[in-house]
């Protein structure tokens, strides 16, 4: 991926967003745009996606645990800031960041409701996001520095590393003079980030402090200071835990997968028709087994117990080829070789067949001339068999006729 689509979001505002993309230097990397997820959809698509979210909904702090084990961390927060909280602790997702020699190890909670909705939010807009980072610690972090960012009538601080709030913009002179007032280690300064054109009021002259004041605009969109410090805050992505995006498949086993699909349904279609195939040699099979009894009863009509014709018929010419010389062998050859033929015909029945000086006649019957003629036509493609229509009579849309075989060059 190229860059990757940021997306600034207030559950206040539900379904709108702030967006750019930003490459891996932490530079905007196209025009910030303001409008519905709808909107911003196709722009995520093959693109990471970051979502700043509004800290109004997050909570912010740093603990000291007694253990490094993360398991055990994680485990042991919910009770560590169950008072900060004034709620049940059962319905809030806690994450961890990098534990701090001096401050401890950076926390995140957030209402589950809250995280739920914001993900079924993008997902029906069609977005899958990579992680949810809590915007008030996205201002510009510097050693012995606090940082206060105006947008929308809000003020988000950034205390410590990792640790921040957002508050309305009018109570910040008191939250900053109380702050410091219960703060271990000052800071030497206090950056305030603004919107160029709304310079804030004379908010560090409120402040009984001689702390140093920086002052710095920023244009258009807050999204222009947080894509900087998207490196440093990643490490509380509130998208852990039971929250974890799946890994996302690449383009390329989207291909594969595409291409094994049809492979697939290939080799299903090629299965159905050996399937169909093999159906119809079986019912074709069944029509051969058929004609035989019938030719069998016809040739050998005396016979009265019939179990299996082609054995029976095999046995009758094994008998003709033993005890009638050349005229059984003669017979057996055109018989062999004129019962595919007749078989394949659905419209031809056998009524006849009487062999005599190696000439075999074929009496049948049929539903039109065409049908003894396409017969005939069908036995001359054997290069073994001449072939001729002796004679054929049309009575009541019956047709009769007779068809003459012997072996070629007899």
């Amino acid at each position: 991926m190229a860059s990757t689509l940021l997306l600034h979001y207030d559950p206040a505002s539900p379904g709108q967003a702030t967006w750019s993309h930003v490459n891996n230097q932490g530079e905007l990397t196209s025009r910030i745009t303001s409008g519905s997820l709808d909107d911003a959809a196709p722009l995520a698509q093959h693109h990471k996606v970051i979502v700043l979210l509004d800290s109004s909904n997050v909570h912010l702090n740093h603990v000291q645990l007694p253990t490094s084990n993360r398991q055990k961390m994680l485990r042991a927060i919910p009770y560590a800031l169950e008072e900060q909280l004034a709620e049940d602790i059962e319905d809030f997702h806690f994450v961890i960041g990098k534990t701090d020699p001096h401050y401890g190890t950076p926390v995140a909670g957030i209402r589950k409701d809250t995280i739920e909705n914001l993900l079924d939010t993008f997902h029906q807009a069609g977005i899958s996001i990579d992680a949810v980072i809590p915007d008030a610690i996205c201002s510009p972090a510097a050693p012995n520095q606090w940082s206060v960012l105006f947008h929308a009538g809000k003020a988000l601080i950034q205390f410590e590393a990792l640790i921040g709030t957002v508050i309305d913009a009018a109570n910040l002179p008191l939250l900053l003079q109380a702050s410091l007032n219960k703060a271990e280690n000052k800071p030497e300064k206090i950056a305030y980030f603004y919107l160029d054109g709304e310079e804030p009021g004379a908010v560090a002259e409120e402040i009984d402090t001689d702390i140093e004041a920086i002052k710095v605009a920023y244009n258009t969109q807050p999204l222009v200071v947080f894509c900087g410090e998207l490196t440093r805050a990643k490490s509380l992505n509130l998208l852990q835990g039971q929250y974890k995006p799946r890994r996302k498949s690449s383009g390329n086993w989207y291909r594969w997968r595409l291409a094994a699909s049809l492979a697939a349904v290939w080799l299903l279609l090629y299965a159905g028709i050996q399937i169909y195939d093999l159906s119809k040699l079986k019912a074709k099979n069944t029509e051969l087994a058929l004609q035989i009894e019938k030719i069998y009863k016809q040739s050998f009509p005396g016979s009265r117990r019939i179990v299996n014709p082609r054995v029976q018929m095999e046995q009758k010419l094994n008998e003709l080829r033993g005890g009638g010389g050349p005229q059984g062998s003669q017979f057996l050859a055109l018989l062999t070789e004129s019962v595919s033929a007749i078989a394949s015909q659905k419209d031809i029945e056998v009524q006849s067949i009487d062999f005599r000086n190696n000439r075999m006649d074929i009496g049948l019957t049929g539903t039109n001339l065409q049908s003894v003629e396409t017969l005939n036509k069908q036995l001359n493609k054997n290069t073994n068999l001449t072939t001729e229509i002796t004679s054929a009579t049309s009575e009541k849309n019956i047709v009769k006729g007779n068809i003459r075989l012997q072996r070629s060059g007899s």
